[in-house]
């Protein structure tokens, strides 16, 4: 895309209180210019997540209401946003999301700002956003990615069990879709049980979303008509009886999570920002309800006005830091560089950046 994009770089360490956090956010929002994408009266939705019930890695409420504060400074009007997902639990629908959100610490008292389900009480309110994309013609994204003026992605880097690694591609292009969208996404990943280790425990059973699994005599069987492929079960799953032929349909999820981060932020290609936490990086992602330590120390914060180029300096970090292609070694299965290389040939971003060392001295 010719001229290397920007991205910003505050280094962090594990340990480091939420208030300095909240002041490197800060600091990284200066320096990256944010204030010039918000005119006075702009509705800007500050894209997170509140975390599942029971995990503990999410980004917390003083580091989300750093953003809040310059946003307010600049004359905008911003709110919280999140949409409900596809697997059963406390984040399905509204009502229990809400009440989620605000157990978690997400009020107006500790954040500043009030929290909007973007996508309706079940996932009913969406858009649709023709794209005639490889994979996706049309996008259903949520109401509210389609009538706020701003996005902010706030993002916590994380490994995921179906793209291999999750930041700003998850946080915006599954995250501001709507439900249709997110069906779409997933359509073609397909489980499989392995019968000699199922126990018939009915967990897979209980947390499938489209109840598309029953018990047979001595195994699960999932029924293929019904199936979402959401990955759920896969999730759950503790004795190794679930497994998902990634190798073909990894690549699929991947590309259709990066064109719809092009059909959320088409619209909004100057009025967007993302930040990416590189901080409590586990394997899985917050939407497991299990706490999980991290896994390497604590590395810092990127922002950048382009996706793929935050997206590219992330990973890059990791690597330097580690030594290794840390998702590569985490998720060994998954290519998760189909997600960086498609949405740059989608046009979404440039993989080619300048990184800015930002100091809080």
């Amino acid at each position: 895309m010719g001229k290397k994009s920007k991205v910003f770089f505050i280094e962090t360490r594990s340990g480091e209180s939420l208030a300095s956090l909240a002041e490197k956010v800060k600091l990284l929002y200066d320096a990256a210019g944010l204030g010039s994408i918000i005119k006075r009266g702009d509705m800007v939705a500050i894209k997170t997540s509140f975390g599942e019930k029971g995990n503990i890695g999410h980004l917390k409420p003083p580091i989300i209401k750093a953003a809040v504060d310059k946003v307010k400074l600049n004359g905008g009007k911003p709110f919280l946003v999140e949409t409900n997902t596809l697997y059963v639990g406390q984040r399905a629908n509204a009502i229990d999301h809400l009440m989620l959100a605000h157990e978690h610490g997400f009020t107006i008292e500790n954040t500043g700002a009030p929290v909007v389900i973007g996508d309706g009480l079940f996932g009913e309110h969406n858009y649709i956003v023709p794209i005639n994309q490889k994979l996706c013609k049309n996008a259903y994204i949520s109401g509210v990615a389609k009538a706020s003026n701003v996005i902010i992605s706030i993002a916590h880097v994380t490994g995921h069990l179906a793209t291999g690694m999750g930041a700003t591609f998850k946080n915006v292009g599954m995250g501001l879709s709507a439900r249709g969208g997110k069906l779409a996404q997933h359509s073609g990943v397909i489980p499989q049980i392995i019968s000699k280790n199922c126990t018939t425990c009915e967990v897979c059973q209980i947390w499938c979303p489209a109840d598309a699994i029953n018990m047979d005599k001595d195994t699960a069987v999932i029924d293929p008509e019904k199936c979402i492929g959401c990955g759920e079960c896969l999730a759950v799953c503790q004795f190794g009886a679930v497994k998902i032929a990634w190798d073909e349909d990894t690549a699929n999820l991947q590309k259709k999570v990066a064109e719809y981060c092009l059909a959320i932020l088409n619209e909004k290609k100057e009025k967007a920002a993302f930040f990416n936490f590189l901080t409590h990086i586990t394997k899985h992602c917050d939407c497991m309800d299990k706490p999980f330590e991290p896994d390497i120390p604590d590395i810092g914060i990127v922002v950048s006005r382009d996706p793929v180029a935050v997206e590219k300096a992330t990973v890059d970090l990791i690597n330097e830091h580690t030594g290794k292609d840390y998702f590569k070694h985490i998720w060994p299965e998954i290519d998760y560089t189909v997600q960086l290389n498609h949405a740059h040939e989608i046009g979404l971003g440039n993989l080619d950046y300048d990184l800015e060392n930002v100091t809080s001295d």
